[in-house]
């Protein structure tokens, strides 16, 4: 929220349930609801034997056991059509573990997986035969998942199964409450993904590609390539020596098997026909050569020439576009994919290509959507050539700049994001080896509030082990219907900038912006049941995540600096001695730290200290990230209403290109501001509402106005009590 923000500037009074929001229409505040342990010892477990639950997005290692607190049976709630995951853990020295079967009439289908370890992170899961036992390997847990699908005509609200476990050679009856929501997810997917793998690498014994689609399906994945293993691509519809009309006429492969023919396959896994009656939600009909190559040396007996293409060049490729168009809109393929013109434009030349290509397509295809691995920016759509607004921008979640991308919106495109191998804290990353379960989980969610309906990844491969989906993959799952259930609360629809609804009431609470999200399952799961209440209209308001902080309300104050340097005396605010903070990683027990890429190295993370006249000695000392680089601060606070006040800047010098950015519970506060000789240190103040018992502060990352990795000097924190 940028430039528009600045109408809330001076002291900036920002809500974080109702905050200044670029204009927006705002709805119900919510109610707070308190984070409660999902994660918890079995009361049931017997003498020597410890068995216990926890989310699934709470990802087992190898060396965690059982906690203290002890509690009877398992709960899950879900809706009708869901999967839910109960997740069971036997500590090792127990032996093996079996479970009988289990079933209800609520339930279309109950499966049981084995869990695997790999570099001591749950990774594998391999289906498991009701009655046989599943080992830990040593020194490991065991890890038992119950996949629970509710049945479509199952009966609103809470029933009791009993689990039976045979565990160390004991019986044990273990009753699971089942609460089933009065409403039902929607057979259709609508968290789009693109998502590259090979579906021949994921089929497995006596299976076939049909086998692949329908279980990627299930777990609401979307490959690059639905109509494999043909496509829509000019190699196979356009420009082949197989069509008989050669660059002149469209060619669905009509001689050609129906397994292997596009005329068959594109309306089967787009729409579902002779399929599931869906069919996937969005499709690539074909893609860029390569980074740097848009489209093909040569094509149709015309050399292309530089990338903007020669006359002749240009009127072939028109040409297919335009028979690709009449071609699906006459099969009705037309709203269900996109081609997908650039990765990743670099610099203004390729910005300038793009945006030519843009215009080429409008020309020749009105009718088809076009996509672009970028963050929506003006240097494309707005291009002093000719404006073109892409119909889908496909944004690195780190790049992306929420003004424009709110303005590119208005005009009608849609938002993805994507994420990469290297994305640090404070970031979500599903691929990192030591990623919890809410890495994956949060997407959506992070999605939501950053008015993304999608997100692309490109080797979704690595989350499978042979035709299985792994731990990551079954996550993904529980995040897409994550989204269904924020679409219900939002009245059905995704969503939609300017407008505020009980959805993002909720979604804010749980991930704020791409680096200010929960970490703590047990909390997720907590108002993720509140959600599914609201919806089915058992509670009356959407759910505020509420978890108390370790500190009691009253006045606090942060000095960044090095706590061994210069101000040796502590700075005094407001009454209050400030704590000495320089750049400690988050410690739960200490209730305070950092989240970042660089935090824990002292070459990169730094501090300094300004001695000069005419500024307080708060604002004299600071630290920075030297890479430019977003890091979130967390200070643990009971909830409630305060006034927080940011002191920022570097008292001895100014820096025009680096623009100082500090955002506050979501809420920009210093937005993409240069410092000058005239003004070269910030004071500034905000009041938000605090719900979730930690103060999130981010500072620094890419600026919007430069493009580059900006420095931001942080000096200190004042927390105030209101009323």
């Amino acid at each position: 929220m940028m430039r528009a923000s600045l109408l809330c500037m001076g002291i900036i009074v920002a809500l974080l349930l109702n905050s200044c929001d670029d204009g927006g229409q705002k709805t119900t505040q919510g109610t707070p609801v308190a984070a409660t342990d999902w994660t918890y010892r079995l009361s049931e477990s017997p003498s020597g034997i410890q068995v216990w639950t926890a989310p699934a997005a709470r990802r087992v290692r190898s060396g965690d056991r059982a906690p203290v607190e002890a509690r009877s049976g398992l709960f899950a709630s879900a809706a009708r059509r869901e999967r839910e995951i109960v997740q069971l853990i036997v500590d090792p020295g127990a032996g093996g573990v079996a479970l009988a079967p289990l079933s209800d009439t609520a339930l279309a289908s109950v499966e049981l997986f084995s869990g695997g370890f790999t570099d001591g992170h749950l990774q594998t899961l391999t289906p498991l035969p009701w009655n046989q036992a599943a080992s830990g390997g040593s020194g490991a847990p065991v890890v038992l998942w119950l996949v629970l699908t509710v049945a479509e005509d199952a009966p609103a609200g809470e029933r009791t199964l009993q689990v039976e476990l045979t565990v160390g050679g004991q019986v044990l009856t273990v009753p699971l409450r089942l609460y089933v929501f009065d409403f039902e997810l929607p057979p259709e997917i609508h968290y789009e993904s693109l998502l590259y793998l090979s579906v021949a690498d994921l089929i497995g014994p006596g299976e076939t590609e049909e086998t692949v689609k329908s279980r990627l399906f299930d777990l609401r994945m979307t490959p690059a390539s639905v109509a494999w293993p043909s496509g829509l691509t000019y190699r196979i519809t356009w420009d082949s020596e197989a069509n008989p009309q050669r660059c002149s006429a469209f060619y669905d492969e009509p001689d050609e098997n129906p397994a292997y023919a596009v005329g068959a396959l594109a309306p089967k896994y787009m729409l579902g026909e002779g399929w599931n009656g869906i069919g996937f939600p969005n499709s690539m009909f074909f893609q860029f050569v390569d980074n740097s190559t848009p489209r093909p040396d040569s094509f149709c007996g015309e050399s292309r020439g530089d990338h903007f293409g020669s006359a002749a060049y240009n009127e072939q490729w028109s040409a297919f576009l335009t028979g690709l168009e009449g071609y699906l809109d006459a099969t009705g393929l037309l709203t269900r994919g996109y081609w997908y013109v650039q990765n990743e434009p670099q610099d203004q030349a390729d910005y300038d290509l793009a945006a030519h290509l843009c215009r080429m397509a409008r020309a020749a295809a009105p009718g088809l959507r076009i996509a672009v691995s970028e963050e929506p920016k003006p240097e494309i759509a707005e291009h002093a050539d000719g404006a073109c607004m892409y119909d889908l921008w496909i944004a690195h979640i780190r790049a992306l700049e929420p003004v424009y991308a709110a303005e590119a919106l208005r005009q009608g495109a849609s938002l993805w994001i994507y994420t990469l191998d290297h994305d640090p804290d404070p970031y979500f990353n599903p691929t990192r080896a030591d990623a919890d379960g809410m890495h994956m989980r949060i997407i959506p969610w992070v999605s939501w509030t950053s008015r993304a309906t999608g997100w692309a990844y490109y080797d979704f491969g690595r989350f499978f082990d042979g035709p299985r989906a792994t731990y990551m993959a079954h996550l993904f799952r529980e995040a897409s219907e994550d989204f269904e259930y924020l679409r219900l609360a939002a009245g059905g629809s995704g969503p939609t900038v300017d407008v505020d609804t009980p959805a993002d009431v909720t979604a804010r609470s749980v991930a704020a912006s791409p680096t200010s999200w929960t970490r703590d399952p047990d909390a997720f799961m907590t108002v993720r049941h509140e959600l599914g209440r609201y919806i089915e209209g058992t509670r009356a308001e959407p759910p505020v995540l509420s978890a108390p902080g370790s500190r009691p309300r009253g006045v606090y104050c942060v000095n960044f600096q090095d706590p061994a340097g210069s101000p040796a005396q502590a700075v005094e605010l407001s009454g209050v001695t400030c704590e000495k903070v320089g750049w400690p990683a988050f410690d739960v027990e200490a209730g305070l730290g950092w989240y970042g890429e660089f935090v824990g190295n002292p070459g990169i993370t730094l501090t300094g200290y300004d001695d000069v006249a005419g500024v307080s000695e708060a604002l004299r000392s600071y630290v920075y990230d030297d890479y430019g680089r977003e890091n979130l601060f967390e200070f643990s606070l009971e909830n409630g209403r305060y006034r927080v006040t940011v002191g920022a800047g570097r008292p001895a010098r100014a820096y025009p290109n680096d623009p100082h950015r500090v955002m506050v519970e979501g809420t920009q506060l210093i937005e993409d501001e240069p410092t000058t000789d005239a003004q070269r240190t910030f004071e500034r103040s905000i009041e938000i509402v605090l719900s979730d018992g930690s103060l999130s502060i981010v500072i620094g990352g890419q600026s919007a106005l430069t493009g580059e990795f900006a420095y931001t000097f942080l000096s200190y924190l004042l927390i105030e009590p209101l009323p």
